[in-house]
Parts: C-alpha cells; structure tokens; sequence
C-alpha cells in the first residue's frame, strides 16, 4: 500500500493501469463498435459480425489479453481459455442488440451510479466520480468517458435482459424435498477394483501389433528438428571476482561521486492507515480518533498498527515504513511526517487515501555520507563496471573466434577461459545445461544449422552471457517405427490393458448376477479384493475411488442391487448396496432456503442459458450473424501455439 501513495502521480498511474481490470470483459472490450482508428494493419480483419456490427481480430485478441492483465491467468493457459471468450464476446454483442430491439432502456443516472460503482473509492469525490481522473485514465487505454459510458448503458441493458429473462423462477416445495433428500440420502456399498496393474504382464505387445498400430497412426508421430549446440557461458560473477580494484581507485571514485552519495533530509516513520471514501469517511474518521486515542493513552502503536492498519505492506510490521525522503509521499503526509519530533505522535492526517497516525522513530539531516560507509558500494559498483567491461569483449571475442570455425567451438571457449557446454540432439524447448529453458535462448538457436552461430551474444535472466553454434542438425522428418518404438510400445500396451480391464470388469459383473449378487464369491473366483465404504453421501469419499457421486447409480437402486462397472483413476469396479439411509426430514426446514435459492439460481442459468443458445440459433439462421471460422482458426491457433 505505501508504495502507492509514496508519489500521487505513481499512485495515479498506477490505478490507471488496474482499473479496467475492474471493469468487465463485456464493456469496452466487449460492446464497443471498433472504429478502426489507432489499428495496426491488419487487426481491422473482421472476425464476426452480428448484425451490422462487427467484431475485428484486434477487439478479440484484447479480449483474450485481457485474461492476463494484473496476473489474473498466465500466459500459457490462453489457449484453454480463448475459444470461450470469443464464443462470449459474440454472445454478449448479440445480446447488447437484442436489448436494444426490445427496448430495454437505461437512465443517464443508472450509468452513472453503475460506473461510480466500478472506479477504485480514490476517483470519487463528494459523492461524485472525478471526471478528470477517469479521463486520464481512458486516455491511457485509448478511450473516452463518452465511450465508457455508451458502453456501461449497453451492458446495463444486457444485464436488465438477463434479468427479464429470468424473470417467474419458482421452486415448489416438492423440489425443495427433493433436491434435500438427494442431498442427504447415504449409501453403504461393497465394491470390487479391477486394477490395469493386474494385467500389465498379459499387455505385452508384439512386434506385429506394434507396426499395426504404428502403420494405423503413422500420421500422429514426427520427428521434430534436432540439432546439436555447443554453447559457450560467460558468467559475470566469475568475471567480476578476478577485478581487484584498489584503495587509491576508490577514493578517486568517491570524490568524483560525491552528489551521489549526499543523503537529503529523511525520517524513519510508521503509521497506522484506515482508507475512507465519500460514503464512509466520517465512521473511518471516528475509528482512527479511537485509535489515535488509544495510542496517546499508552497503547503500544505497533501493536495497534498491526491489528488496525490497511497498509498491507507496513501491518506487518507494526506499521513501519522504513526511511522516507522529501518528495516521496503525498503532500500531506510528507508535511505531518517532516513536521514531528523522534517519538512523537501525529494527530489524524488525511490524505487521498484516508486517515494516517503517524510516529517519527528517528531522524537524520542532510549529509554526505563518509567514505567508510560507502566504500563497500564503491568497489562493488566499480567491479561492477569492470565487470561488464570484460563481459562484453570476452563476448566479442568468443563469439569472433567461434565464427571461424563453429564446428570446433573448444577453440572459442579456450579463448576466453571456458570449456564449451554440448547439448545434443536437442528440440526447441529442450532445457539446455547451465542455461535451462530461456525464451531468448531458444528464439536465437531455432533456426540454426550445421555450421551456423547465434547473430550476436545472449544475455539470460540471471545476467549470464551466451553464445552457440550448431555442430549438427537434423531435419524434421516422419518418424519410423524405431525412431518411436518406445512411444508406439507404450501406447499399445496401455491401450490392451484398458481393453482388458474393460472386459474384466464386465465378466465381473456377470459373475455377480450369475452368483444371485453375491460380490464377494464372484470377486474371489477373479482374485480381486473386496472393499466395504463408510455409509457416504454423494458428496462423500470412497477409499481407492474418489467422490461417491461417481456411483451416481447406487443411489436409486435398493439394497442387495448390483451396478457398475464404473470407471475412477484408470481402474473399473463393481458395487453391491448393502444398506441405505433415508434423509432425516427434520433438517429439512433449516435447510429449505438455501437450497431454495440454489435451485432458483440452477434454473435461472438454465433459463439464460436456453434463451442465449436460441437467440445466436435464429441469429445464424437468419444470416444476422456471421464468424468466420477461418480467421477464428487463425486467431486461436496463434495462442494454442505459445
């Protein structure tokens, strides 16, 4: 928190940033019509239309990147994601239309309350959003309050359909009983696993099954480009620990950097934070009078700090803000905090954020800090230096004598004191010893081939330097079965052991019945063991099994019933009821509301849903709405990909 208010314009910038975060992915990016200005060439490419309206790759792809802002999804999961949110973005473009055939209307206060609503509590004022902050704010993003707000009354529309929609829900109490007694309804079974590990010894493929699979797949199974990289690592904490920088050298540095090493005016502070805005400011106010009295009365201000402060960065240290200098904080805060003795309290001061108590713990005036105490920076900054001094011409030069001859890279490396690291036949992707699976490092090895160098050295994240050649290359091929025999090996024995326990599992069965569902006696004669649960509930668990649910099954059939085969965790197994519980009706009244509201709220989806899927059917028939299902593969295809 204190990072935020150390600098207003940082603060701004970076509620700025994060506040469309806040807003949902169906308002700008959802419902505003693209213009088409400010757009690359190229992503005004149209992706769907829905009536007149269209939606371009530029405005799918923000939508999909949206699901990375602030961290909220990495990266890599996109293309999980991707398909449903451009299925979503066209949904509610479609909606947006429908609200407004039908006449849905939405006031000029509505939309404003909605975005007031939406903005963090620091862009309201007096009961009123700051026009000028949210400005600056959509300015960042390309957009403009107007927009904002077109497209707040087009979602406000939409969410008024969704209720209209779901509008006459009822329950009835047989519903309501229902739904309980299937909620708490408990089953006791036996149940019989029959295990692949069981038949693994039996699913040994032969040779001839093997090429018959292969032969059958052959399309599924390529050999990707390989090559062979000789890599030569420079590291700078090798480099830097052979600098010997003497006393002489450093004091020269130190009264060439005198200004840097001036320390302005600072106190060490802490302070206790209690955020308010315009709807609760005078309750925050009397809170943090409490408290400010408490602590003038003697109690200890870290411990308040702790229980009471909403600086999440500074609670946990009872408040402690560490050392702060003048121009680092908000005005009045700098003020109160600049103004007090060591020791002494503040009384309330208010600042954008809220209400702060703050204690000055010590001061200092301004300084130039002595040699001795800077002297460890010194040599460290001048190691540093010469480090990267070196750095860069042991780059230059492995990487010139690499280039003359980069199928012998230990000529390199011997120039510059290192050994080359080997990584053979490895794909893109591959982790490479002593540097591990860096993007940088695969973008720049990627295309090499036999004979050829990286264009130039690359820096990885941990500060290392590298350079590589490609000492061998093969080409991506279709494999043969040799090149793949353990894959093609593996894949059909798994395939003949789920066959088997497939079989197994039903002869079981029939073994059972035939056995008048004595489980027991059939399991026995099959050399599988037998098991009895605790008395579960659907949403209980079963040893060896996983949730009771799976057994869906059990729960409508009497005692003494057999069901199965079902399948968990690779194995299938057999159940025999051996007793049932009736839910006891007493807790129904307790609970009767809640599941109430749980129904309605199932049914409601379903109604939505319904009413969703039927509008985008008579859309498409109609021809009124329209994706083009190439550019979609295209877009999606570029996410599945990273």
């Amino acid at each position: 928190m204190f990072d935020l208010f150390r600098s207003r314009d940082k603060a701004v910038r970076i509620m700025l940033g994060g506040l469309l975060g806040l807003v949902a992915l169906s308002m700008i990016t959802y419902l505003i019509p693209s213009s088409g200005q400010g757009a690359a060439a190229g992503s005004a490419q149209v992706y769907a239309e829905v009536g007149k309206d269209k939606i371009t790759v530029q405005e799918a792809r923000k939508a999909i990147n949206n699901l990375t802002r602030n961290r909220q999804m990495p990266a890599e999961l996109l293309g999980i994601y991707a398909p449903q949110v451009l299925d979503q973005l066209v949904t509610e473009r479609a909606m947006a239309q429908e609200a407004a055939k039908l006449g849905i209307q939405v006031s000029d206060e509505e939309v404003d309350n909605a975005i007031m609503d939406q903005v963090p509590p620091q862009f309201v004022k007096d009961g009123k959003v700051d026009v000028g902050m949210l400005n600056a704010m959509l300015a960042q993003e390309g957009a403009t309050l107007a927009m904002m707000k077109a497209d707040m009354a087009k979602q406000l529309a939409v969410n008024k359909l969704r209720q209209i929609v779901s509008q006459g829900v009822i329950v009835s109490p047989r519903e309501v009983e229902n739904e309980y007694r299937r909620r708490t309804e408990k089953i006791k079974v036996e149940y019989a696993i029959v295990p692949p590990s069981k038949f693994q010894a039996l699913a040994e493929p032969t040779e001839a099954e093997m090429q018959a699979f292969f032969n059958r797949s052959r399309s599924q199974y390529a050999i990707p480009e390989k090559r062979t990289l000789a890599v030569i690592v420079l590291e700078p904490a090798k480099l830097a620990a052979s600098i010997n920088i003497s006393e002489e050298d450093m004091r020269k540095q130190y009264t060439a950097d005198q200004e840097k090493y001036r320390v302005g005016e600072r106190v060490h502070a802490r302070h206790i934070l209690l955020k308010s805005d315009a709807n609760n400011d005078a309750k925050i106010k009397a809170k943090a009078e409490d408290l400010l009295k408490q602590i003038k009365g003697g109690a200890d201000f870290a411990t308040v700090a702790a229980k009471n402060s909403e600086d999440p960065g500074s609670a946990v240290k009872g408040g402690d803000l560490d050392w702060i200098v003048k121009g680092q904080t908000v005005p009045e805060f700098e003020k109160s905090a600049f103004s007090l003795k060591v020791n002494e309290v503040s009384g309330l001061v208010k600042t954008m954020y809220g209400y702060h108590i703050l204690q000055v713990l010590a001061r200092e005036e301004a300084h130039l800090k002595p040699y001795e105490e800077v002297k460890a920076q010194i040599a460290e900054d001048m190691r540093k230096r010469a480090g990267n001094s070196l750095m860069q011409q042991a780059a230059d030069k492995a990487l010139s004598e690499l280039r003359k001859d980069p199928l012998h890279p230990e000529k390199a490396a011997a120039a510059v004191g290192t050994v080359p690291v080997i990584a053979a036949n490895v794909q893109a992707g591959d982790p490479i010893p002593q540097v591990g699976s860096e993007k940088e490092f695969d973008d720049a090895t990627s295309g090499l081939r036999k004979g050829e160098v990286t264009a130039g050295p690359v820096v990885l994240k941990d500060g290392k330097v590298v350079i590589a050649s490609a000492t061998d290359y093969t080409a991506a091929h279709p494999a043969t079965l040799e090149e793949v025999k353990g894959q093609v090996k593996s894949k059909v024995q798994q395939d003949k052991v789920n066959s088997l326990v497939i079989d197994k599992a039903n002869q079981l069965f029939k073994d059972v019945q035939a056995a008048g569902g004595d489980l027991a006696k059939a399991a026995k004669a099959g050399g599988y063991e037998v098991k009895t649960s605790a008395e579960v509930d659907r949403n209980g668990a079963i040893e060896g099994l996983g949730t009771a649910a799976i057994i869906e099954e059990a729960f409508s059939k009497p005692v003494g019933s057999v069901a199965g085969p079902f399948a968990a965790q690779g194995s299938r197994f057999v159940v025999k009821v051996i007793s049932k519980t009736e839910p006891d009706l007493s807790g129904l009244m307790a609970q009767s509301q809640a599941i109430r509201d749980d129904l309605k709220q199932k049914k409601s989806q379903e109604r939505g849903t319904f009413f969703e899927t039927g509008l985008m059917e008579r859309l498409e028939k109609s021809g009124s709405l329209k994706v083009h299902k190439d550019v979609k593969e295209q877009l999606l295809s570029s996410y599945k990909s990273r």
